[in-house]
């Protein structure tokens, strides 16, 4: 199974203050700038705070390198703006940047990205998918929409391919492919599922789920109405099984009226061999002498 299409907020990298440091929230696979409004007359070197031999950006007497993903183009360089360009921020990007210019440190960004914010109308009854951007320690809490509700509610832990539930409201409902499947989903499910980076401590999305309530049974029938085409199949199944019976009632008639002529003619057979057997049974009963008299008086009234 597989989560809905989020809606992924699409703000400007903003700029927030803090102290020596500035703070630059990127929106994933999109352009990202950090700002460093100091002009370097030396060699200026962009790097990472975690791995400093790893140059990005080298500009000297004139002329920029990068490496890929950033830029520092000559003219802006020229123009006496440092300022690195990330051209296609993830999550493997984050952390602080640091720019020197010969061996002082003149510029300090910390690079992170704006959560994810996805929305989900989901059914009673379906699983609730959560989206993990990452898998490498983070944490799964839940603010319900009910304010009756704890808010805030830590749901489990994942490290890579080890889970922690921590609630045992969802020690059987949840589990994890690339997602964080919640099985089950019901009504009092509907809220915020927040994923934060442990270790950098940062959000990284927010699902936003509301759960359809069961509509009431007027709506019901009206939703479960039959379509257009099954209505007319039933009426075609009626007509045909009207004509079918129509059918078999004429040949059941004509079935029974050729039997009837048949029993007829054969009741005429039977009549006609009885009446058959008695003449012959009358000519084989008379007695010889009575046919010898008819014979004699038959001769002497002919004689007269």
């Amino acid at each position: 199974m597989h989560l809905c299409a989020g809606v992924i907020l699409m703000l400007a990298p903003c700029l927030v203050a803090s102290l020596d440091k500035q703070k630059v929230l990127g929106n994933l696979h999109k352009m990202a700038s950090l700002p460093c409004p100091e002009q370097c007359s030396s060699e200026l070197i962009w790097t990472r705070f975690q791995n400093q031999r790893d140059v990005l950006v080298r500009c000297n007497g004139g002329s920029c390198w990068s490496k890929d993903g950033f830029d520092l183009p000559d003219e802006q360089y020229l123009k006496g703006n440092s300022s690195l360009t990330m051209l296609k921020a993830d999550y493997s990007l984050r952390g602080l940047y640091m720019a020197k210019c010969g061996s002082e440190t003149i510029c300090e960004v910390v690079f992170t990205l704006s959560p994810q914010v996805m929305s989900r109308e989901i059914t009673p009854g379906e699983p609730i998918d959560v989206y993990l951007p990452l898998t490498d320690r983070v944490e799964v809490s839940f603010t319900a929409s009910d304010a009756a509700q704890p808010s805030d509610l830590q749901i489990c832990t994942v490290d890579n391919e080890k889970i922690q539930i921590i609630s045992p409201d969802y020690k059987e409902r949840a589990s994890r492919i690339n997602i964080l499947q919640i099985k089950a989903g019901n009504v009092s499910d509907s809220g915020n599922y927040t994923v934060r980076d442990v270790t950098n401590e940062e959000t990284l999305a927010i699902v936003k789920v509301h759960m359809r309530e069961e509509k009431p049974c007027p709506d019901c029938k009206q939703d479960r109405a039959m379509p257009a085409w099954g209505i007319t199949l039933i009426v075609v199944l009626v007509i045909l099984l009207i004509v079918a019976g129509l059918v078999i009632g004429y040949l059941w008639k004509e079935i029974q009226q050729l039997r009837g002529e048949s029993a007829d003619r054969h009741q005429m057979t039977e009549n006609a061999n009885q009446h058959q057997q008695h003449g012959m049974n009358g000519m084989n009963g008379r007695n010889p002498e009575d046919v010898e008299i008819s014979e004699d008086t038959a001769l002497s009234n002919h004689q007269h």
